[in-house]
Parts: C-alpha cells; structure tokens; sequence
C-alpha cells in the first residue's frame, strides 16, 4: 500500500504539492517591550510609593465628594427624617424596608470591626481572617448586599430606578471613608 502525504495545497502552476513534513520554525524568545538597559529601582522608590498612596487617598476623596453632592442634591436627610422630598410629599420611603437594610448593614460593620479592630490591633492574630473566623466573610457579603438590595427597595417609591446609583455611589462613598480612618 502506497503511504498518503500529511497535507497538500494546490501550487501556484494548478497542480498540487504534497509535503510529507510539515516545515517546522524557529522557536522566538518571548521579550518585554522594556528597555533592557532600564533600571527597575524606580518600583521601589518612595517618591513612587508616596505617589502612590496620594493617588489612593484622592480617589478616596473623590468618591466621598461625589457622594456628598448626591446626597446634598437628593436631600437624603429630608427622605431619612421625613420619608418624601420636600418637592414630591406624596412620593413616600417604604419605612419597613429602610429599618431591615439600616439592621443588615449595621450587621456588616459590626464584622468588619470585629476583623480589623478586634482581630488584628487587640487580639493580634497572626493568621488570616478566613482561618482565624472562616464564616465572617460570607456573613459580611450576605449581610452587605441584603442591605443594598433593601435601600434599593426602600428608596424606589422616592426616586424610582435612580435609587440604584444613587444608593450605588452613596454606598462607595460610605467604603471610601474608611481611607481617612486613623488605625
């Protein structure tokens, strides 16, 4: 029995051109798009690392400034006080649900301060959370996003489906203060 070719193409000329090999190519060493002759002292610089942690920090302000002028253009504190808008009396916060969402999300700092503060600067654990309390952080999520999914629900009769980045931006507002927390 004749042995059959690996692979054939049709050649330039209408016939074709059968190869028993397949051609094989130089392997090509996979380089950085760097200088080599750079120097990579500047990652551990601290003009870098300072930068770094400003950069961090305006972020953080930045977040807390948005959310203050939402909070400021929206009167939360007329909706959490008085349940409405002073432009929309007849448009009314769901109380009950803006009860169990203030509860789940008091529950989630009360975990994030049972971690960093009683965890790590009185009892000075020297184990990760996760083996040191393993059922923490998923209680944290759980009680997290129940709390955000309840402000949505809470605010939807005042500003309808603009209570999910309002309550979006608030809440990232809320996280970023702990940037300017002294611990």
């Amino acid at each position: 029995p004749q042995s059959r070719p690996l692979f054939c193409w049709v050649g330039p000329k209408a016939g074709t051109v059968c190869s028993r090999h397949m051609k094989r190519y130089k392997q090509v060493e996979l380089k950085p798009l760097t200088d080599p002759d750079a120097e990579d002292d500047d990652d551990n610089s601290p003009t870098r690392a300072w930068l770094e942690y400003a950069w961090r920090k305006l972020v953080a302000l930045l977040w807390i400034t948005v959310a203050s002028g939402i909070t400021y253009f929206i009167e939360l504190p007329q909706v959490i006080l008085h349940g409405h808008t002073t432009s929309r009396p007849h448009r009314k916060m769901d109380r009950f649900l803006f009860n169990i969402a203030i509860a789940l999300f008091l529950g989630w700092l009360a975990i994030a301060a049972y971690l960093i503060i009683w965890l790590k600067y009185i009892k000075r654990i020297t184990v990760e959370w996760e083996e040191y309390s393993p059922k923490a952080i998923p209680i944290a999520t759980i009680c997290a996003v129940s709390s955000l999914v309840a402000f949505c629900a809470a605010f939807w009769p005042v500003w309808s489906f603009f209570s999910l980045p309002i309550v979006f931006f608030l809440f990232l507002g809320l996280l970023h203060t702990a940037h300017f927390v002294p611990l």
